[in-house]
């Protein structure tokens, strides 16, 4: 259904969900408008239970006990039964048999016999808001929004029901928006959400905006994105919730008291690149990593190795030191590209999230014109200085994450769209006085990523809103491998003793996921939690005792005995903001500012 809703695209589930709502609350009465009036005091008495001690024994009156109490009844207000009239109970029964079809009629598609029931129920019963709103999404699916929108104002005007109101208010916005009538529809939309709140419906409204303004991404604020920042809390172990904070848009806050060095939260990265491939002008993959996960294929490092293989223990060993680190031991053989054969997976699962984004930008594609693109964008880049390749590498891995996830990539409805996380993180607008969005530079990679994915339309705001992400949001930690040191100990059942200890594998530049609603502080209560082993286990651990509701923060700098002067030059340099933290307004300098511990 929102798929459908959102392309805009002409199908038959729209009118079906559209009119549930309306449906089912009409066959819960059970049609109860046409029904034959009954004395409603009479009514009332035949429908109940004898009494509040018969109920409690489950006692339910039989046929001849509701006999008798009408007979008694009539006897005492001494009136006569209300006669049935057979001509209004056949047209209440021709209504209800009418509607019964006309929905199944609908639901099998064959709207025009549909419309005609409805019609004709219409002209027996013409108030009849559940009726009409039946209609209008019939006359909505076959495209006669003039009409549709008729019935719409019409339930408006004589309805008192907030749920049809509000469904009224959807169906016409859906109408507008049909004959591009964007304002609008807004509109609609916004008063159907005051009546009930439906995120498919603030979906819908987005689709309105987004298509007033073709050019821009449309950014949900946090008061509208309740339920998105609602399931991003739902991530972070009970301990921490994402709302507005007082220092800067979002922020992340302790939802208990937390204690010194203790987990908060892991958070995995949306996309990594090896810094290395930034400073290597002419390298594509890192063949000694996973293309997915950034996992080392020789995650573990085994002192003595030939020797403890020979054990007799060995079996035990490798099981024990497996379940300890989570990692294997030994070499992973890894699953490769069968296209460039370079591009290589540590693991099957790994292979199918990693080829969805990896099959766009893969340097053997099959097509020559999309090859040629790719070769001109890696010459291009390697003209940059390595801060702009990193820049250019994560745009082109971006692209190809919007590309994958971006709906149906041969009917584009407009210019490439950031997917959700995206659109939700914080990023700068060009300055007044910049005369284009893009510099020369920036046009040359503009274009050869149009050229790179030429079925989507990608916009210049949006290339511009990609850039700013990345310079505002990329973090760089160090990834390791982990050594095992052994010791022969007679007393140990395995034979031996064994440490750990961390050896530096790679640095990664990455965009986390829940990490990247962190602000700010040059005295940090978090840090990431090393060893880091892959770019999908990033462990946030306090560095001191927390209170509850008490923001949680980071450090985006790295450096020692940092003045306030420093510190606030480099931020606004990097983030475009200046630091306001307690250390700055006191002029603390700092010993040591990291992200790690």
């Amino acid at each position: 259904m929102l798929n459908r809703l959102q392309s805009l695209k002409k199908n038959q589930n729209l009118i079906k969900i559209c009119c549930f709502n309306s449906t089912t609350r009409y066959n819960s009465n059970y049609y109860c408008t046409y029904t034959t009036p009954i004395n409603s005091t009479r009514g009332g008495d035949i429908f109940s239970t004898k009494s509040s001690n018969d109920a409690i024994k489950g006692t339910i009156r039989t046929q001849d006990d509701i006999d008798k109490e009408i007979q008694i009844f009539d006897s005492k207000v001494g009136k006569e039964k209300v006669p049935v009239d057979p001509a209004s109970l056949k047209l209440s029964n021709d209504i209800q048999g009418a509607i019964e079809k006309a929905y199944h009629e609908f639901q099998d598609g064959k709207y025009e016999e549909a419309l005609k029931r409805y019609y004709w129920v219409l002209s027996k019963t013409p108030y009849d808001c559940s009726v009409l709103i039946l209609r209008s999404t019939v006359l909505e699916n076959i495209s006669r929004y003039s009409e549709a929108i008729t019935d719409c104002n019409t339930i408006i005007k004589i309805s008192t029901d907030g749920e049809i109101l509000a469904e009224a208010f959807l169906i016409k916005g859906i109408c507008l928006m049909r004959q591009g009538k964007y304002n609008e529809s807004i509109v609609a939309f916004e008063k159907s959400l005051v009546l009930v709140p439906n995120p498919k419906i603030i979906d819908l409204k987005r689709e309105a905006e987004s298509m007033l303004f073709p050019d821009s991404v449309v950014v949900p604020t946090h008061e509208d994105d309740y339920e998105f920042f609602n399931g991003l809390s739902s991530t972070l172990m009970n301990n921490a919730i994402v709302k507005k904070s007082p220092i800067h848009g979002r922020g992340i806050f302790a939802t208990r008291d937390i204690d010194e060095e203790e987990l908060i939260f892991e958070s995995p990265s949306l996309l990594s690149i090896p810094s290395d491939l930034a400073k290597n002008k002419y390298d594509k993959y890192d063949t000694e990593h996973c293309n997915n996960c950034h996992l080392s294929l020789k995650p573990l490092l085994l002192d003595n190795e030939k020797e403890i293989i020979e054990s007799r223990e060995f079996p035990k060993i490798e099981d024990t030191l497996s379940r300890m680190t989570n990692l294997p031991l030994g070499d992973i053989s890894g699953i490769c590209c069968p296209k460039c054969n370079t591009a290589v997976f540590c693991s099957s699962d790994c292979e199918s999230q990693g080829m969805a984004r990896h099959k766009l930008i893969c340097t053997g594609s099959s097509s020559n014109l999309h090859h040629n693109f790719l070769d001109k964008f890696y010459h291009e880049i390697s003209k940059q200085d390595t801060e702009d390749r990193t820049t250019y590498l994560l745009m082109l891995q971006i692209f190809s994450l919007q590309y994958t996830t971006g709906g149906d990539q041969n009917e584009p409805l407009r210019s490439m769209q950031l997917d959700q996380f995206m659109k939700r993180l914080v990023h700068s607008e060009p300055s007044k006085h910049q005369t284009s969005y893009l510099s020369r530079n920036d046009t040359k990679i503009y274009n050869l990523l149009k050229g790179i994915f030429s079925n989507r339309e990608i916009s210049k705001e949006i290339y511009h809103r990609v850039k700013s992400i990345i310079q505002l949001n990329s973090v760089v930690f160090p990834t390791s491998r982990i050594k095992v040191l052994s010791e022969k100990n007679p007393m140990d059942e395995l034979g031996y003793s064994f440490d750990f200890q961390e050896i530096p594998s790679q640095q990664l530049i990455s965009i986390l996921m829940q990490g990247s609603f962190f602000n700010h502080s040059c005295e940090p209560n978090v840090f990431v939690a090393t060893p880091v082993v892959n770019d999908k286990s990033i462990r946030f651990c306090s560095r001191r005792p927390i209170k509850k509701g008490e923001e949680l923060f980071i450090s985006y700098l790295e450096g020692t005995k940092m003045d306030t002067e420093t510190r606030r030059v480099t931020l606004k340099s990097t983030h475009s903001f200046i630091c306001n933290c307690q250390s700055c307004i006191s002029k603390k300098t700092i010993d040591v500012l990291s992200l790690l511990d």
